[in-house]
């Protein structure tokens, strides 16, 4: 079952792996935002504001996810499995913490994340060295 969430497909193009290495690094980035204090009290805020249950645990774990799956994403390790939360945190800064503009960051990293969910790490991901597995379809 894990090497099947691991396929990576050799026919799709190099430039995918380029897009989950930058996304994965841009949503890493995102995700060091954990260790700044005023950052967080900041979105701790702003999902009061928006009525989110338990605010400052929902914030910490967006941050968590971005942090530890980003440098999933990163290296193309467990790509469709690191996909399903960042696209939920994504999911969830998008449509109730930015009223679900179409327009925003959050929305086009959710889509890419998307993207990977379906696709898997590509030639150039840790998946694709672990497993060696192509699905060429």
């Amino acid at each position: 079952m894990i090497k099947n969430l691991m396929k990576s497909n050799e026919s799709l193009p190099i430039g995918l792996d380029i897009i989950r290495v930058f996304s994965g690094g841009i949503i890493l980035w995102f995700g060091m935002e954990i260790f700044d204090e005023e950052q967080m009290m900041g979105y701790t805020e702003w999902l009061t504001k928006v009525d989110m249950p338990a605010a400052q645990t929902m914030a910490y774990i967006g941050k968590i996810s971005e942090l530890v799956f980003g440098i999933f994403l990163l290296l193309g390790f467990l790509t469709r499995v690191s996909a399903i939360p960042l696209i939920a945190t994504m999911f969830v800064v998008n449509f109730i913490m930015l009223d679900g503009d179409l327009w925003s960051q959050s929305f086009y990293l959710l889509m890419i994340f998307a993207v990977f969910l379906f696709v898997g790490g590509g030639r150039i991901s840790i998946d694709h060295l672990i497993t060696g597995i192509s699905n060429n379809a």
